[in-house]
């Protein structure tokens, strides 16, 4: 057999492997507060590690935006891209979900620590 269609071949399994692996990840049934940005989500998760309620942070973080960005959501989504990020001093965790119904993206944070540096400390 030549080299070539070896390797042809090899290729071809690894990316049927990698197109399997990818399409068996399942949406999960969701019901978070999802916002449109990623920087919105961290505004959120700040105002509610600062105390306020669920519907106070959307309404600040809403009216920061001048318009309805983060809200309730109810339904099917699949967790696409999940990240770590320093936004002023704040440590997040993000995820991006893709919603089934309609494929558009939507962000939700948690707020970890303060971050200064190297050293993380939790407020008290």
């Amino acid at each position: 057999m030549p080299p070539k269609l070896i390797l042809a071949a090899i290729a071809g399994l690894l990316l049927t492997t990698q197109v399997s692996a990818q399409s068996a990840v399942t949406p999960q049934k969701l019901n978070a507060i999802l916002c449109e940005t990623d920087d919105q989500a961290m505004a959120f998760a700040a105002t509610m590690a600062n105390g306020k309620t669920e519907p106070i942070a959307i309404n600040l973080v809403n009216k920061a935006a001048g318009a309805e960005v983060c809200g309730r959501y109810i339904g099917y989504a699949v967790v696409e891209i999940e990240k770590t990020k320093n936004r002023n001093g704040g440590l997040f965790m993000l995820a991006g979900l893709r919603f089934v119904e309609d494929g558009r993206l939507g962000w939700t944070a948690n707020w970890v620590a303060p971050f200064d540096g190297t050293g993380l400390a939790r407020k008290t």
